[in-house]
């Protein structure tokens, strides 16, 4: 069971690694282009991916605490 939530968290993390270089990738478009709706749109979007990337942080947290001592 340890293993399985050891693995559960590294999947998690995995994919808010790739939900965030995805946000990186939208944003770096987003800043090619010229002021415009599809700029604005894809700005939002990378926004989203962000907190959708720190939202998989958090359950990976939750299943896989930190250790450590302070």
């Amino acid at each position: 069971m340890i293993d399985d939530d050891v693995r559960k968290a590294a999947e998690l993390r995995a994919s808010a690694a790739r939900a965030r270089s995805a946000a990186e990738a939208l944003k770096d478009r987003a800043d090619t282009l010229p002021r415009s709706f599809q700029r604005r749109l894809l700005k939002l979007q990378a926004g989203i991916l962000r907190e959708g990337a720190a939202n998989l942080d958090d359950k990976a947290l939750e299943i896989e605490p930190a250790r450590g001592e302070a």
